[in-house]
């Protein structure tokens, strides 16, 4: 256990790649660009190991890539209906990057950002987690990573300097954590989430489809024009209905009116569970090896994405990534949740320091 760093190189620029290793033959890729999981080698229960993070060939794909493989995604992760929020009676209006939405900030945002990053202990890790207030985590195993960001005020236009931390370790139990951290000058929004791409056969394994997929969520968050606006819609009956486990080909349809436009699956699950608690929300089975992936969160939303836009010839190993080759299991706080007041507010108040978590449990 413990974490080699290495130059992580582009033709214009260079950072850090910091591999964490577990004390079961799982490794982590960090690069301190975005601050994004680069490759995730995972074995299954006969010991063969594969990445199952889809990415790029190199830093300079990563440094132009607009569907942030792997990275941390904020300070506002997700939709802001028509670009326009207002905190405290100020108006705002952050980049139209998305067909008349603000999708993921701009830039500069957490992703398309370089950051600071060091190695701390087991010891220091945990004390972090301590500190965050959210129980049901075990003790981290070995070395951790520890990345910092100040998102600027003014950054796509939300307002205060945002000292930004993210936590990368393996906890005891399989689980690799994803700690951020957040203290503001001024109140803003802090809603922040990990855009992996997973392919549990393998990032090279084609379409995810016959994965079964099982989400504790008896509702999802309405869209209208790809935002929420308030309303829900009671999975019961319908195709969003992963309660008991279904093939992800389930929601892989143009044929619902929640779907066609995304040309696929891109929902928010109101997933179930107590706030402050590290909650299993979601387990993943692969249909081509026996892995097995489950997602815990203290957040209220977990983002479901089947790579419906996936295509190009920049992916790592020269592999062509197609559509629906990769799932994302987004946990965050519910999109255009700053402009709906019956959803958790993303605000963070100034001074204060606020913490959520997202982990990847493997079997």
């Amino acid at each position: 256990m413990g974490v080699t760093t290495e130059e992580y190189v582009g033709k214009s620029s260079s950072c850090k790649a910091l591999t964490i290793e577990s004390s079961w033959g799982a490794s982590a890729k960090i690069i301190e660009y975005g601050a994004r999981i680069a490759e995730l080698y995972i074995p299954d229960k006969d010991g063969n190991i594969a990445d199952i993070m889809l990415g790029l060939k190199d830093l300079d794909e990563y440094m132009d890539d607009g569907a942030n493989h792997g990275a941390v995604v904020g300070r506002s992760a997700n939709r802001i209906a028509n670009t326009r929020y207002e905190i405290d009676g100020v108006k705002y209006e952050a980049p139209n990057n998305d067909f008349g939405n603000n999708l993921h900030g701009g830039s500069p945002s957490y992703q398309n950002v370089f950051w600071d990053s060091k190695v701390i202990s087991s010891a220091e890790a945990n004390e972090i987690i301590k500190a965050s207030g959210i129980s049901g985590i075990v003790d981290v195993e070995g070395d951790a990573v520890l990345l910092h960001y100040v998102s600027p005020d003014g950054a796509c236009s939300f307002p205060g300097n945002l000292d930004s931390y993210v936590l990368y370790g393996w906890l005891k139990d399989r689980t690799l954590l994803i700690l951020y951290k957040a203290t503001a000058d001024k109140k803003t929004i802090f809603s922040p989430t990990n855009h992996s791409y997973f392919n549990l056969g393998g990032h090279n394994s084609g379409y995810v489809g016959n994965s079964i997929l099982q989400i504790d969520a008896d509702k999802v968050t309405k869209k209208v024009k790809a935002c929420p606006n308030g309303e829900y819609i009671d999975v019961e009956g319908t195709i969003f209905d992963f309660r008991k486990g279904a093939p992800v080909s389930q929601v892989l349809t143009l044929d619902n009116e929640q779907t066609h436009d995304s040309l696929g699956i891109d929902q928010n699950f109101c997933v179930n569970g107590e706030r402050g608690k590290f909650n299993l929300v979601a387990t993943l089975k692969d249909d081509r090896s026996s892995r097995v992936m489950e997602v815990l969160t203290d957040m209220p939303g977990l983002q479901i994405y089947a790579g419906n836009h996936l295509a190009g010839n920049n992916q790592k190993g020269d592999i062509p990534y197609k559509q629906y080759g990769a799932i994302c299991l987004e946990a965050q706080m519910y999109p255009n949740a700053v402009n709906v007041p019956g959803f958790e507010s993303p605000l963070i108040d100034a001074g204060k320091t606020a913490y959520h978590v997202c982990g990847y449990r493997f079997s």
